[in-house]
């Protein structure tokens, strides 16, 4: 009987997978590590050649105890955006430009000066293009700047999408994937906007909702990664939709916070609507929600383990960590972090912020800077919450918790504490898989929609309530967090003049 779905996540610190049962029950999971390269300032790189390898190892080991006859299917989960420029003969060219790259500056201050918000709402729904991070800037960057390779590559793909490629042979994209890229409404390329961009339309590859099957999986590689030839694959989505979704993010009056390498803030929608800072994102009719994702989280944390706690290195210790943070009172002693240590995404957008500690003083030391930091990306949390919920005129009930930084009992308090709101982990931390498994069931029939099938595969732990005795002293720390970005901006922004010449 093929009662299994695997998930398998294409991450930006590792690769994913896992099998659950049609009840969302975890039956294995393998994960193997994904190194980063960043050969300039703001740089953010990978080799496509290190995610297929730990897409094998993990899914070998994964069909070690799992009977690869039981896979009804594969589905896929991807950071994003990510940028594979891809040969004729199915290689990558060089490393891929991953997502939390910052290099298309000039490129985006193009965009902004020839595309109107008007064009690009028209266009790929979205009226702000202007952004380093953005597709287009990254396509235009590639272009200008790799054009041999550029010239060779006969397509652009996202990270996910690049191992479709080498499990079925198939190429394609979803629609969310493929933002800013792509119209949001009819999945369709843009022949205008191309044409204004100055880039050929046949190196997009084709578009697909998120259910769709691209293919099935090839004889040679089967022979690599263990599942039988034939498994069906599904081309998936956004790594942070497969953790909304398994989140139950179409659930109304739910938020979602993906605590992951960053975190990813939703708040369900019955609508489609727009608000400064976030963007709209949908998984199916109806299914819609508001994102704000952030540059900060667990990447934070292990910037502050390198930096205060070198003793454990190279292992991270989150618990000493944690218990050095318990020790200090809420509001870190009126000590403030502005997790900005690698720009700022949502609801900002600015890659000119930088991070920085406000309020030192000698009575602070390591254990308030730790704390500190903890307690910022639970100011972030709220400030993108508090931006959807005033534009869609409701407020969340509760607040779902996914990925995994869901595991830390600590970190998951002070959200609920500074959010004044019940906290719910996920019963599994794999949310990525999960997300992927529940497109999965739904593309190949198991489920007939998202909704049923979340219904019955999402599993939530125990909700964590909130200290309503520190709702003052995180107000005035909230406050006063968001008070310092505003007068920061300008020093921010003079210092990368600077460090540019």
């Amino acid at each position: 009987m093929k009662d299994v779905v695997i998930g398998l996540d294409i991450g930006t610190s590792s690769v994913k997978a896992a099998g659950f049962d049609r009840n969302g029950s975890l039956l294995g999971k393998a994960t193997a590590p994904i190194v980063l390269y960043s050969p300039a300032p703001g740089w953010a790189e990978q080799e496509p050649g290190d995610w297929w390898n730990a897409v094998c190892t993990v899914l070998k080991h994964l069909l070690s105890s799992i009977d690869p006859q039981r896979v009804a299917a594969l589905g896929l989960s991807g950071q994003c955006p990510g940028h594979v420029l891809v040969a004729a003969d199915h290689k990558s060219i060089g490393r891929a430009i991953i997502w939390q790259d910052q290099r298309a500056v000039k490129e985006s201050v193009w965009l902004g000066s020839q595309i109107s918000p008007a064009q690009a709402l028209h266009w790929v729904g979205s009226s702000s293009l202007a952004e380093p991070t953005c597709p287009p800037a990254r396509l235009l960057w590639l272009k200008n700047n790799r054009d041999e390779d550029w010239n060779q590559a006969v397509t652009v793909l996202q990270p996910k999408d690049y191992i479709a490629l080498l499990l079925t042979g198939k190429t394609g994209t979803d629609h969310s994937s493929a933002y800013c890229l792509v119209n949001p409404d009819s999945g369709f390329y843009d022949r205008e906007y191309f044409s204004t961009l100055d880039l050929p339309l046949e190196k997009m590859p084709p578009t697909f909702p998120p259910t769709w099957v691209i293919g099935q999986v090839t004889k040679s590689a089967s022979l690599q990664v263990g599942l039988e030839p034939g498994t069906p694959v599904v081309i998936g989505t956004i790594d942070a939709y497969c953790d909304n979704l398994a989140g139950g993010v179409i659930n109304p009056d739910r938020a979602v916070d993906i605590a992951g390498t960053s975190e990813i803030v939703s708040l369900s929608v019955d609508r489609k609507l727009e608000a400064e800072g976030v963007f709209l994102a949908s998984l199916e009719a109806g299914g819609h929600f508001l994102c704000g994702p952030t540059q900060a989280g667990g990447d934070t944390l292990r910037w502050l383990a390198h930096c205060f706690y070198s003793e454990f290195l190279p292992d991270i210790n989150y618990s000493k960590m944690e218990a050095e943070a318990r020790f200090i009172p809420a509001g870190s002693d009126g000590l403030i972090f502005l997790p900005y240590l690698n720009g700022e995404r949502a609801p900002l957008w600015d890659s000119n912020a930088r991070g920085a500690f406000i309020g030192l003083t000698f009575r602070h030391d390591r254990r308030h800077c730790t704390r500190a930091v903890y307690e910022s990306i639970g100011f972030a949390i709220r400030h993108i919450l508090e931006i959807s919920e005033r534009a869609a005129g409701l407020k969340a009930h509760e607040l779902v918790i996914c990925g995994g930084g869901s595991r830390s009992g600590f970190w998951n308090q002070v959200k609920a504490d500074i959010l004044q709101r019940p906290v719910l982990p996920t019963a599994v931390s794999e949310t990525g898989c999960l997300g992927a498994a529940i497109l999965a069931s739904v593309g190949t029939g198991i489920y007939p929609d998202l909704r049923g099938a979340c219904d019955r595969m999402v599993q939530l732990r125990d909700p964590l309530a909130p200290d309503q005795t520190l709702a003052q002293v995180y107000e005035a720390s909230y406050q006063a967090y968001r008070s310092y970005y505003p007068a920061l901006q300008p020093v921010f922004s003079l210092k990368v003049s600077q460090e540019r010449g």
